[in-house]
């Protein structure tokens, strides 16, 4: 039997690279994807090789899909969740146009185009749930020669808010505990990952009919929380959920807090982590990811002492989308200090720990179609 000698591949490689200006988390490739222009992913396939390659078949596939996959033991059994959705696909077939399909010697290029689907979500990285932009040439070559395939990550912030969009303020409004209204102010409830983000909090005085009336309230500690909330799904196994959830980050504001009967106002700035901690909502068929920021405040009245102080908190569902271009460039101002302005609107949040539910749906399986072949030119 002839033994192969494999150490001949040495001499040749197959590469994806990318037309790409900047780079995103883990240094892959980004592009932008906004309203107003789809993101467009452009590169080339390299090929190099001393003596030439001889393959049968080149192909070119790209894939955005959005994939979970956990485990679980039940009974001492282990059960394993997996399930993939595509909502785009392209696939070319690279043409050689060579005698005998020989890739000559040196460096050949094959440039190929990509446009994405225009409600395709931003990228997503979890620990058993993503949603991913990946390419694969993969080369066919006859026995005895190995074949060669190469695979390759792209990173796209996919973004909601338009351009010279005016934000329009989300107020959330509550009494607690029937004695005190309590005010929250976001500029909008879409907020993009990297956002340094004003928060007005609002406090008005103990209410008429409260045993607190004329007390001065004191603030004893207060945090601001984003928890992130993520449903993994396995429909082919009777829709077998598993909901996850986790604390992005915790802000305490200690300092500051007035101790008054006459109510108060404060804008606190947030700022929020970026792709790798903080995941872009989304909801897909294998993963959903959704937010809430929260207020959280240990309050006294009158003269209670420190441990009778009392829990008040205040939710906020919010939407996380990915920064556009000049949100990354430093192209737009910064919000100010100022607080944004109030509007007559409330919200019904309960003090439950369940996730907030999407209005509508960022992507739909049914609006996405396989893309006929296509040639990629050299």
């Amino acid at each position: 039997m002839a033994i192969l000698d494999y150490s001949k591949d040495a001499s040749k490689s197959i590469a994806i690279r990318f037309h790409a200006q900047d780079q995103g988390p883990e240094g892959q490739p980004l592009f932008y994807h906004t309203p107003e222009e789809p993101g467009v992913i452009r590169g080339y396939v390299e090929f190099t090789t001393i003596k030439g390659i001889k393959a049968s078949d080149i192909t070119l596939t790209f894939e955005a899909r959005a994939e979970s996959k956990w485990s679980e033991e039940h009974g001492g059994s282990h059960v394993s969740f997996h399930h993939i959705t595509r909502l785009q696909e392209h696939t070319w077939d690279i043409k050689l146009n060579r005698a005998n399909k020989i890739i000559t010697p040196g460096i050949t290029r094959y440039e190929f185009e990509v446009e994405l689907n225009p409600e395709l979500p931003s990228t997503v990285e979890g620990r058993r749930g993503w949603f991913r932009y990946r390419f694969k040439a993969h080369m066919q070559r006859d026995f005895p020669f190995r074949n060669m395939a190469v695979k390759q990550l792209v990173w796209v912030y996919s973004s909601s808010i338009r351009e010279l969009e005016v934000p329009v303020p989300k107020v959330y409004k509550e009494v607690w505990n029937d004695i005190l209204p309590v005010t929250c102010t976001l500029p909008s409830d879409t907020l993009y990952q990297g956002q340094i983000v004003p928060l007005t909090i609002r406090i008005d005085p103990f209410l008429e009919s409260s045993i607190h009336k004329d007390q001065e309230l004191t603030i004893m500690s207060a945090l601001v929380k984003m928890k992130q909330y993520t449903t993994l799904r396995e429909p082919r196994m009777l829709d077998k959920k598993m909901r996850e959830k986790k604390v992005v980050f915790e802000l305490p504001v200690m300092e500051g807090w007035p101790v008054t009967s006459q109510g108060f106002e404060r804008t606190v700035m947030v700022e929020f982590p970026g792709a790798r901690q903080l995941a872009a909502s989304i909801e897909t068929v294998p993963v959903t990811k959704t937010h809430i920021l929260k207020l959280i405040m240990m309050v006294c009245a009158g003269t209670m002492e420190e441990k009778e102080a009392k829990e008040l908190r205040v939710k906020m569902d919010v939407r996380i989308t990915s920064p556009r271009p000049e949100h990354i460039r430093g192209m737009v101002p910064v919000y100010s200090s100022l607080p944004p302005p109030y509007q007559a609107s409330s919200s019904d949040d309960d003090d439950s720990d369940t996730p907030p539910e999407f209005s509508q749906s960022d992507t739909t399986q049914s609006g996405y179609q396989t893309d006929a072949k296509e040639l990629v030119r050299p």
